[in-house]
């Protein structure tokens, strides 16, 4: 029987890490930015880009930094911020930095294997760049770096202390509504509707699922968001809130995964909020709780809920290792990395051939290494036995050995630089800087080992569950070792 899957685009199939039967499954969360709300990112972090930069200028800092723009290409999620330094870095899976920046300059591998790879460092050292909220942040910051070495006392604070204003102003954007109400305002601007989302979800509960909304948003904008991308779009569900049996807003994750505060009803014809005791009520909107008091609330428990997000540590990470609920990771820049990768098939055959080239002369060399150390060994005991024609003869075949190493070094040397030209222009294909989200080089980046130990399932977009029976088993031919037939 064939695949029903193969005829979906690369960028349309749920991955999967390890086997999750869905039928198991009894309720789903959603995180909303970036999960179930897609954003025009050049437009929104541009517009966080110059409200949190206005708040430096109004803060003292120069106004030449009025001059500064963002650049929608610059980052990558999965990157580090060594903040002391300046820098940003990205990470293979051991912890090896395989790219480094001071702020926008390339920081060579002499400086870098110094930095950071003579010894083992500590990746909580430094800021993890796990949402694209924080790109224009990073970004920023970098600037303001370049700006700090043009300008040598323009700004009498160093790289940490830079850092700690930009969060801080930017946690006022949000506060003061400089970001949001902007948004809200024209929502068309700011959001991409995904016309298959409802469908996703109606499929979902038909197939028997309680849906649940989990955000970090405040009421007000959630309500503004989620009405633009889903009110009207099935005759059955003119609300978007008939589609969630609970809505919980304002939550603080990661601390709802492991704390224990209280929920708070949001009364939403004034937005004030009041105590809440007892069971949650369907179709009511709540604030703040846990996610301990959610389970003991509404009966669902562990491995029964599926919780779909974007932030690998604030969704996924957590709420896997604390409590053991299934994990659905959205990967949004998948969309755009397997469709080049579609199309640099080619170039990896000749990366790859190139590296089988390159292992079958290295064994090659190595069986001619050995030859030449078994031969330098006889003759040095041809020459303690004074035999003059064993030694003429050794060093004939010595020679002959060396001859044969020198004329392939050459050939080694050539390989290797175009394994690395090859596997830099595959990696500028997809990112002229960072290259692949999943990748370092030949290496799975650390974002992928993350990906890969905590996220059950992932996909580029909510909406690929249509494509899906909800209750599905995803199996999971992962666990496949490398010595495994």
């Amino acid at each position: 029987m064939a695949n029903p899957y193969s005829k979906l685009e690369l960028w349309q199939r749920v991955y999967v890490n390890r086997s999750l039967n869905m039928d198991r499954i009894k309720s789903i969360g959603f995180d909303m930015d970036h999960t179930l709300l897609m954003y025009n990112r050049e437009a929104f972090e541009s517009l966080a880009f110059r409200e949190t930069l206005k708040k430096f200028i109004l803060a003292g800092y120069p106004s030449e930094l009025a001059d500064l723009t963002f650049k929608p290409d610059f980052l990558i999620r999965g990157l580090l911020v060594d903040r002391e330094r300046g820098n940003v870095l990205k990470v293979d899976g051991h912890k090896y930095v395989k790219t480094a920046f001071h702020g926008s300059k390339k920081i060579d591998r002499d400086t870098r294997h110094e930095l950071y790879n003579g010894e083992s460092f500590k990746a909580q050292d430094f800021l993890s760049v796990d949402t694209f909220f924080a790109l224009s942040e990073v970004q920023l910051f970098l600037e303001i770096v370049d700006y700090m070495d043009l300008h040598p006392g323009k700004i009498d604070k160093n790289y940490r202390e830079v850092y700690d204003d930009l969060r801080k102003f930017i946690d006022l954007s949000h506060a003061d509504g400089s970001i949001k109400n902007v948004v809200m305002a024209d929502p068309s601007k700011y959001i991409c509707k995904d016309k298959h989302l409802a469908t996703s979800i109606m499929r979902l509960l038909d197939g028997g699922k309680t849906l649940f909304l989990l955000t970090n948003s405040g009421w007000d904008y959630t309500n503004c968001m989620m009405s633009y991308i889903l009110d009207g779009e099935n005759e059955d569900f003119p609300s978007w809130r008939d589609y969630f049996d609970y809505t919980i807003v304002a939550a603080g994750k990661p601390a709802f995964f492991t704390g224990s505060s209280p929920f708070l009803e949001v009364m939403t014809d004034s937005g004030l909020l009041k105590s809440h005791s007892g069971n949650l009520v369907r179709h009511r909107i709540y604030q703040s709780g846990s996610a301990n008091l959610f389970q003991k609330l509404t009966g669902f428990r562990g491995d029964e809920i599926l919780y779909v997000g974007d932030h690998i540590f604030g969704d996924i990470m957590i709420s896997k290792g604390k409590l053991n609920w299934r994990t659905l990771l959205v990967v949004e820049e998948l969309e755009h990395e397997l469709e080049q990768l579609e199309i640099l098939k080619p170039l990896f055959n000749d990366i790859q051939k190139n590296i089988n080239a390159r292992e079958s002369l290295d064994e090659d060399m190595q069986i001619i290494r050995s030859n030449l150390m078994a031969v330098k060994r006889h003759l040095h005991s041809s020459i303690r036995a004074h035999d003059a024609k064993k030694v003429h003869h050794l060093e004939k075949e010595r020679d002959k050995y060396v001859d044969k190493l020198s004329e392939r070094m050459p050939i080694l040397e050539e390989l290797d630089i175009k394994i690395n030209e090859l596997l830099q222009q595959k990696e500028s294909a997809i990112h002229s800087m960072w290259g692949e989200l999943m990748k370092v080089g030949l290496e799975r980046s650390r974002f992928a080992y993350q990906v890969e130990g905590f996220a059950c399932i992932y996909t580029s977009r909510v909406s690929n569950l249509r494509f899906y029976s909800p209750q599905k088993v995803f199996s999971s031919f992962h666990d496949i070792l490398p010595h495994d037939p």
